[in-house]
């Protein structure tokens, strides 16, 4: 009995109300504002980028009063050529590749959505550069949800589970079951974890996602009907699970207008 209750880990994730998600929180750019570099668009959009190896941020602000912080995941920079690139996260990109903003060998400054979609950025000069600054609102990252699990039947439904991104506490679980653009939040009863894989428990039915040997296998139950899903890569599907699940408006990314 020890065992079991030692194995099992039952979590109680209560739905979240209406605005009972987490909030972006304001962030205090004076210890750095003297390093940022920024840079505009022609359509309006500020970037902003605190070079460091391992430490650099970027922001990123399309109606010039708020700047959303990227989450990085790539950084590059050769000293002696004068060149660098900071990859971000823009989960509406078609594909695999971060955008990125990125300095040229010949000193020109362009942001990528993806490999392609190449547009050019101004360096805006330190003097102009204050005054953007002192007129912005820099905020955390808007993404305050990750993808968590994302499946679908034979009959184009999807199912899938989100929770809460680490960096604003994490858990906070949510189930969609639907056809893409018409998702419908289910409510929420509790999640069990334990050796034997998940289950979202919901008033319509039941998610059971079971792992053995890396591989994952999804399951819907409702009452005695049991549905195979396929469970589809949350990396690779991206642009449909932020674009065409009518789950997300809202994101706060560069490249969020593709």
């Amino acid at each position: 009995m020890r065992a079991r209750a030692a194995i099992l880990v039952l979590i109680l994730a209560g739905v979240a109300s209406a605005g009972g998600d987490p909030k972006p929180t304001t962030i205090d750019v004076k210890p750095f504002r003297a390093k940022l570099l920024v840079f505009e668009d022609a359509q309006g959009g500020t970037y902003l980028v605190l070079p460091g190896a391992s430490d650099s941020r970027v922001w990123f602000a399309k109606n010039g009063k708020t700047a959303y912080e990227q989450i990085v995941v790539t950084r590059f920079s050769d000293e002696g050529a004068g060149t660098w690139s900071y990859g971000v996260w823009a989960p509406r990109i078609s594909g695999l590749s971060p955008a990125s903003i990125q300095r040229e060998p010949d000193g020109n400054f362009n942001r990528f959505c993806g490999d392609d979609n190449k547009l050019p950025l101004k360096a805006v000069a330190a003097d102009r550069a204050k005054q953007v600054i002192d007129k912005l609102t820099f905020m955390t990252s808007a993404i305050t949800r990750r993808a968590h699990l994302f499946a679908r039947d034979d009959a184009a439904v999807y199912y899938y589970v989100d929770m809460v991104a680490k960096t604003y506490g994490g858990a906070g679980y949510r189930v969609f079951v639907g056809k893409k653009g018409a998702m419908k939040q289910m409510p929420l009863t509790d999640v069990a974890s334990d050796s034997a894989g998940e289950v979202y428990s919901t008033k319509n039915g039941d998610i059971r996602i079971v792992t053995e040997n890396g591989k994952s296998t999804a399951t819907w139950i409702k009452g005695e009907k049991r549905k195979e899903l396929s469970v589809l890569d949350l990396d690779v599907n991206s642009h449909i699970i932020y674009s065409e699940l009518g789950v997300y408006e809202f994101l706060g990314t560069v490249c969020d207008e593709l």
